[in-house]
């Protein structure tokens, strides 16, 4: 049976990781990945969302979305016109976290941040939401601490993490984790 897993691009690294991990035992799927920022706005990404499902749905036997329920506010009708899987969470960081997110809230105010964020916030703040470095620290400002995620799969530089404190003004903060609860709904999707 094809299958076809239509990610956001924010957790791509962490993807490829997961599926070269369990390898051919679980049958791996096409994965297509979209732009990153595309939840800013949400026209967009449901226009991206539903030409991909619509094209993919003639390819494949069974479509599964690695998007949040909260990156657009019409995510499960959009899976559901297409008979598609969304994968159960809220969020990329709660695909990566789990539960853990209440514990590491309840430490501080926290703005999660995945390498994939990192790597393509200019797109998302400055290009897709127009947040000057004023703008952006008015909308951080709530935020006690930024924690970047760090998976184990990208090696961060220090002048990238820089310029994001730059920006916000926020203190950040690297966390480890694993990709265990990512792999786990991904397991659980194609089973």
């Amino acid at each position: 049976m094809s299958k076809c897993f239509i990610c956001c691009g924010i957790l791509q690294k962490e993807l490829e990781q997961i599926f070269k991990e369990i390898g051919n035992r679980n049958n791996v799927p096409e994965r297509i990945y979209l732009e990153p920022a595309l939840h800013v706005d949400f026209d967009k990404l449901k226009t991206e969302l539903e030409s991909t499902l619509a094209n993919q749905q003639k390819k494949s036997e069974k479509l599964f979305l690695v998007y949040g329920l909260q990156c657009h506010p019409e995510m499960k009708v959009l899976a559901q016109n297409y008979k598609a899987t969304v994968i159960p969470a809220q969020n990329c960081i709660d695909m990566l976290l789990g539960d853990k997110i209440n514990f590491l809230n309840q430490e501080a105010k926290t703005f999660f941040l995945t390498p994939g964020w990192l790597e393509n916030w200019k797109s998302i703040f400055i290009n897709g939401l127009g947040w000057d470095s004023i703008t952006a620290r008015q909308n951080f400002g709530f935020y006690e601490r930024i924690l970047l995620l760090d998976t184990g799969i990208k090696t961060f530089k220090e002048e990238e993490i820089l310029e994001f404190f730059d920006y916000t003004q926020i203190p950040i903060e690297t966390h480890e984790i694993s990709l265990h609860n990512l792999r786990q709904l991904v397991l659980d999707t194609l089973k």
